[in-house]
C-alpha cells in the first residue's frame, strides 16, 4: 500500500468516525453518496474504501453498491481484489441486471492475472449463455487472447477469423487482425529457425570437412581447387545463416510492434469505457437532481395552492 492511500483511508476513517452526522443508521447511506461521488470524480482509491464501507452493512449491500465497487477496485488497479468481489456478486446476486456483464468482467480479470485456462472456461460459459450481448465479442477476443498467450495459436487464430468475419463493426476487429498478423508474423518465423537450424547443422559440417581436407592438402589426395570449393560453401552458408537471423530479428521487432498497438488500443477501450461509466453515473446523479428540483417545485406549488384554498 501507498502512502498516499494509507493517508487518504485514514483521513477517511477518522473524518467518519468524529463527524456525528454519520453515527448510527445514517452511516451507510453517507458512505454511500459519498462513494458514489468520489467515483464520479474519479478518485478510484476513496471510491474503494467508501464503497467497501457502504457494502459492509447488509441494508445497503446491494447489486448496484457492488457493481460500482468492481468498477473501482479495476480501475484503481486492484484486480485481485475485483476478481474476489466478481466471485462474491455471482453468489448473491444471481438474478441481478449486471450479472452477465460480471460474469464476463470475471473472464477479463482472470486473463488480465494470466490464469488462461480459467478465462477460458468462464468466457466460454458467458458466451453460451449470451450469444446476443453486446460483449459477445469481446468474451470471444479475450478468449482467443487467453489461446494466444498459452501458445495455442492454430486455436486462437481460428476465434480470431471469426471476430473479423462474423463482428466486422466491433471494437475488437483490429485488434483481432493485429493477431492474426502476429500469427502469420511468428509461423515465418517458426519456419526461418528451423531453416537456420538445418542451415547451421550443414555449416558444422563443411566446416569440419574443409579441416579435414585442410590437413591432407599437402598431399596427393586432395587439391587446390577442391579447397576453394569447400571454402566458398562455407561462406555461401555463413551469409545465409547472417539474412536468415537478421530476418528473424527483423519479425521480432514487428511482433513487437504488433503487441504495443494492441496494448495501445486496450488502453484506449477501458479509457473510453471508464469515460462512459463516469458519465452515466453523473447522469443519474443530474437526473435525481433534477427530479428532486420538481418535487421541490411541486411541494411548493402546492402550498401556495393550501394557502389560497384556505384564504
Amino acid at each position: 500500500m501507498t502512502l498516499k492511500k494509507f493517508l487518504t483511508g485514514s483521513a477517511l476513517l477518522l473524518f467518519f468516525i468524529a463527524s456525528p452526522i454519520f453515527a448510527n443508521d445514517t452511516n451507510s447511506a453517507a458512505f454511500y453518496s459519498e462513494g458514489c461521488s468520489a467515483f464520479s470524480r474519479g478518485e478510484w482509491d476513496s471510491a474503494v474504501f467508501l464503497l467497501r464501507q457502504t457494502v459492509s452493512d447488509p441494508a445497503f449491500n446491494t447489486a448496484d453498491a457492488n457493481y460500482m465497487l468492481i468498477t473501482a477496485e479495476i480501475y484503481a488497479g486492484d484486480e485481485k481484489s475485483a476478481l474476489s468481489d466478481c466471485d462474491e456478486y455471482l453468489n448473491s446476486f444471481p438474478n441481478s441486471f449486471y450479472y452477465s456483464r460480471i460474469q464476463y468482467t470475471k473472464g477479463k480479470l482472470l486473463y488480465k492475472l494470466k490464469e488462461y485456462e480459467k478465462a477460458i472456461i468462464t468466457l466460454s460459459d458467458f458466451c453460451h449463455k449470451n450469444q446476443n450481448s453486446e460483449l459477445y465479442p469481446s468474451a470471444l477476443f479475450y478468449i482467443a487472447e487467453s489461446l494466444y498467450a498459452d501458445y495455442k495459436y492454430e486455436e486462437a487464430e481460428a476465434i480470431y477469423e471469426r471476430i473479423v468475419k462474423e463482428y466486422p463493426d466491433t471494437e475488437k476487429v483490429s485488434a483481432s487482425q493485429y493477431r492474426l498478423e502476429s500469427i502469420a508474423q511468428r509461423s515465418r518465423e517458426e519456419k526461418l529457425l528451423y531453416l537456420l537450424k538445418q542451415t547451421g547443422e550443414e555449416y558444422l559440417s563443411a566446416k569440419e570437412d574443409y579441416e579435414k581436407q585442410l590437413k591432407l592438402s599437402n598431399s596427393d589426395s586432395i587439391t587446390r581447387e577442391k579447397l576453394v570449393d569447400i571454402q566458398q560453401k562455407n561462406k555461401d552458408l555463413e551469409e545465409q545463416i547472417q539474412e536468415m537471423e537478421d530476418q528473424i530479428q527483423q519479425l521480432k521487432i514487428l511482433q513487437a510492434e504488433k503487441d504495443a498497438q494492441i496494448a495501445q488500443k486496450e488502453a484506449d477501450e477501458q479509457k473510453r469505457i471508464q469515460e462512459a461509466e463516469l458519465e452515466k453515473l453523473n447522469q443519474q446523479k443530474q437526473n435525481q437532481e433534477n427530479i428532486r428540483k420538481l418535487k421541490d417545485k411541486a411541494q411548493i406549488l402546492q402550498q401556495m395552492m393550501d394557502k389560497k384554498k384556505g384564504e
